[in-house]
């Protein structure tokens, strides 16, 4: 397996920081390390769920149409 490069943490950080960021300002300024990780780990749990609902609420099956069938009609 090969080893991480700085490219790959910069593009990890890239995702992951405003993320801890946007958590950290929201916790306030007493907020640790280790809260902020526990409520981004809930947070993030919460948006994954959400977001598989949401795919699945649309529609299915038969019922799909492009949105191309919907600006010819």
């Amino acid at each position: 397996m090969k080893t991480l490069t700085v490219e790959d943490y910069q593009n990890a950080g890239d995702e992951f920081w405003p993320k801890y960021w946007y958590i950290a300002k929201e916790l306030g300024e007493g907020a640790t390390p280790e809260d902020i990780l526990k409520v981004m780990e809930t947070i993030g749990g919460i948006a994954l769920k959400k977001k598989l609902e949401d795919k699945l609420s649309g529609p299915f099956g038969f019922n799909k149409k492009k949105e191309e069938e919907f600006e010819t009609l």
